[in-house]
């Protein structure tokens, strides 16, 4: 078991963490969840040893083996390779094996196996092997290939150095250790920040098969709900308790907080009722002794706080798009190459008004290059793109610095997109995406990721476009403006195109899937989730004739 006993955190002299109790069983998965700045974060930094409470305990079993992955990480500028930064996890596996044959040989020669020294080379010689099977010594290489390939490295990635790897590929490498040091205890912190989704279903399945204990934060509803037995709630430095997966807390919580908020109105009616009455007789003789009754009884009273409600997210719809042609944009025989291999070839599609589409595959399919070309910003190399009558497009790229001005505060930002909006109307519209007050003097380039996403999408309300190209939108939003994202794109009445690792996502606002694979693309009609259940029934990736229907190119009317 792994525990908190009256845990207490202080940052700046104020607490972040009052004096919670918790506890993880061995295998149990738990989800910690909470706004930003609730302490998430710092409580996997006291699983994981990198801060020592204030107060009380952190209760770890001995020889309990702890993996941490942090939302970052620096590898330096070493020349080791992908494969020798990952292989380093099993250097106490060699360690061990050398070790184990200078035992054998030592206990060779001891004749009398009662002796303490025989007793005490023996339980060494029990400790080592455990640790050999506990890394799989046997299987290095067979491990180390799975683990890599699932998180989506290339065999002809495992020499390359690390240094030339982005960071999220790094981060992707620090957690390939993770796994393959097969931890007692597995902190998590954001591990879907940097996977792609095909990454992100094989670390889930990983997870349900190993026996490792997990504690996470993640964003990724799915993710949680597939997981975890348990959900750990922070507010103002307590912790709650929630038995289920993401949607059971949810569910449960909306229920708590209703007879929370009954219990605190009725208590705050009482105390009105009796404040009033002091107030009224205070100065009354004859009600001296009442009125001093009354004030014990209120001085008696244990107040209850308010619930907590929910975080401060982002609130807005899109403007109705204007009527484009039915054939929105047109693909005949596309491909691409930056190299001498294809991303993809002879691609054919038509997206018709209307159409909300979730485009899929793994990392480097070619999703990115697919939704440029699309946009018209990156001229196919082979075949042609045409776009309809009455086509306005606007662009969500990943890197949002394509089209935020790094010297521009966040309303002059705003204002470039909208040039002819009174600075009230901005000022109002950049609320709703929870930029207020000297937030709006921000510049461009301290804003975090989450703010820059935000500013993204508020500089799309301008736009007048009936045809968005969404790549990643949700990266670095918090669950609660990913909904208010979902739902503004469920009433969107415009052309929608996406590409997201969040499943749930996904599925609420498409209706049709594209799938990149292999240098082919692939379509099928309905839901993300339907896409899924088609291959777990054993479906291939081929196109459906039904499917057709909707993909098939053809000359585009003009209207």
């Amino acid at each position: 078991m792994f525990a908190l006993s009256d845990t207490w955190v202080h940052f700046g002299g104020k607490p972040a963490l009052r004096g919670i109790s918790c506890r993880i069983e061995p295998g149990e998965r738990v989800a910690i969840v909470g706004p930003n700045g609730a302490g998430k974060t710092t409580m996997l930094r006291l699983f994981a040893g990198e801060l020592l409470p204030d107060e009380g305990e952190v209760l770890i079993p001995h020889r309990t083996v702890i993996g941490y992955l942090p939302q970052e990480a620096d590898f330096g500028a070493g020349e080791k390779t992908l494969r020798e930064e990952v292989e380093s996890v099993f250097e106490p596996v060699h360690l061990a094996e050398a070790e184990l044959r200078r035992l054998e040989h030592r206990m060779a020669g001891i004749v009398d196996h009662e002796t303490a020294e025989f007793r005490e080379i023996a339980a060494r010689y029990d400790h080592l092997h455990h640790e050999v099977q506990r890394l799989e010594g046997h299987a290095i290489e067979s491990k180390m290939g799975r683990v890599l390939a699932g998180l989506g490295f290339a065999e002809w990635q495992f020499d390359r150095p690390m240094r030339e790897f982005s960071g999220g590929w790094q981060m992707r490498a620090l957690l390939a250790k993770l796994l393959l040091t097969n931890p007692d205890l597995m902190l998590l912190d954001e591990p879907t920040n940097h996977l792609d989704l095909e990454s992100m279903i094989w670390l889930e399945e990983w997870i349900k098969e190993s026996r490792s204990a997990v504690l996470m934060v993640s964003h990724e509803r799915a993710f949680m709900d597939r997981l975890c037995h348990r959900i750990f709630e922070l507010h103002r430095g307590a912790v709650t308790v929630y038995r289920g997966n993401y949607a059971k807390y949810l569910a449960e919580r909306d229920q708590r907080r209703e007879i929370e908020w009954r219990a605190y109105e009725n208590q705050q009616r009482e105390i009105a009722q009796v404040q009033r009455f002091i107030d009224r007789f205070r100065y009354q003789a004859s009600k001296a002794a009442l009125v001093q009754s009354r004030i014990k009884q209120l001085e008696k009273i244990e107040r209850l706080e308010p619930p907590p409600s929910d975080p401060r997210t982002i609130h807005f719809r899109f403007p109705p798009a204007a009527r484009s042609a039915k054939e929105v944009l047109c693909l005949r025989g596309v491909g691409h190459a930056y190299t001498e291999t294809p991303v993809f070839t002879g691609v054919d599609l038509t997206l018709y008004r209307g159409d909300k589409v979730a485009l899929v595959g793994v990392n480097g399919a070619g999703k990115s290059t697919l939704i440029k070309i699309l946009s018209g910003k990156l001229r196919p190399r082979w075949g042609s793109r045409e776009a309809g009558a009455n086509t306005a497009i606007d662009h969500f790229t990943q890197g949002q610095w394509d089209t935020l001005h790094p010297g521009h505060t966040v309303l002059q930002a705003l204002a470039s997109a909208a040039p002819l909006e009174s600075e009230q109307n901005l000022r109002s519209c950049l609320g709703g995406f929870c930029f207020s007050g000297e937030d709006v003097d921000k510049p461009v380039r301290v804003l975090s990721g989450g703010e820059k996403t935000r500013l993204r999408l508020a500089m799309m309300l301008f736009s007048a476009a009936n045809c968005l190209l969404l790549d990643e939108p949700t990266n670095h939003l918090d669950v609660w403006s990913r909904m208010t994202l979902e739902a503004a794109l469920r009433r969107y009445d415009g052309t929608l195109i996406v590409v997201s690792h969040d499943r749930y996502f996904l599925d609420a606002v498409t209706d049709k899937v594209i799938e990149i694979s292999g240098g082919d693309v692939h379509f099928y009609p309905g839901k993300y989730g339907d896409y899924l259940r088609h291959f777990d029934h054993g479906g291939e990736p081929a196109l459906p004739e039904r499917a057709r229907e909707w993909t098939e190119p053809r000359p585009l009317a003009k209207r």
